[in-house]
């Protein structure tokens, strides 16, 4: 594989200083000027690489997309096809699994995506994916039950999973996490096959 090249590292490490000023001082104040002073060059400088500051909320955006479905995708091809499902459930309500800073930058996004219809359809991309997984997780597990009663399911346990986030993200303690993953698990067994006798 060849090397990144030096504009690609450059665009890199000013999402990533912006990320960081948005985590830090909120994203009314991660300005141009802030993060250009953060990665060491002059607004103008900048602008080469990102022409306007929405183009560059727009990189983040797809930077924070990256982090949650790039590790949600590595653990679940990892994960025993047999009781995958239930498996994606304990990631997405594990301890680990809720990243407070990236959460940070995730809620000051979503919330751009509130006043403006461009960063809403960015920030729901977001959403979209990691909502995908969950249903080809659950489609894959469950492929004998119907359709419409896994999607069902799988948006539900998509949605439960992101307030589960917004409540650890605002200092609720486990309890509300532990309460959520029994529920998603209560939604799991819905969908398996019924073992017991007629």
């Amino acid at each position: 594989m060849g090397r990144k090249s030096n504009a690609a590292e450059k665009r890199s490490q000013i999402v990533t200083a912006f990320c960081d000023c948005v985590i830090d001082l909120g994203l009314d104040k991660a300005t141009m000027g802030e993060v250009a002073a953060r990665v060491g060059m002059d607004r103008s400088t900048m602008h080469y690489y990102f022409r306007t500051r929405e183009e560059l909320v727009a990189e983040a955006t797809q930077h924070i997309t990256h982090f949650y479905v790039e590790r949600i995708e590595n653990i679940v091809a990892k994960l025993s096809p047999a009781d995958r499902a239930q498996q994606l459930v304990e990631l997405l309500f594990g301890p680990t699994f809720h990243q407070p800073r990236q959460s940070i930058l995730l809620d000051e996004l979503t919330t751009l995506g509130n006043r403006d219809a461009f960063f809403q359809d960015q920030v729901a991309g977001f959403y979209r994916r990691i909502e995908a997984i969950v249903v080809q997780v659950i489609d894959e597990s469950f492929r004998d039950r119907p359709a419409k009663d896994r999607r069902l399911i799988a948006y539900a346990i998509s949605q439960l999973s992101e307030g589960t986030t917004v409540f650890m993200s605002l200092g609720f303690d486990k309890s509300r996490r532990l309460a959520a993953r029994q529920a998603a698990l209560m939604m799991l067994k819905q969908l398996a096959p019924d073992d017991r006798e007629a």
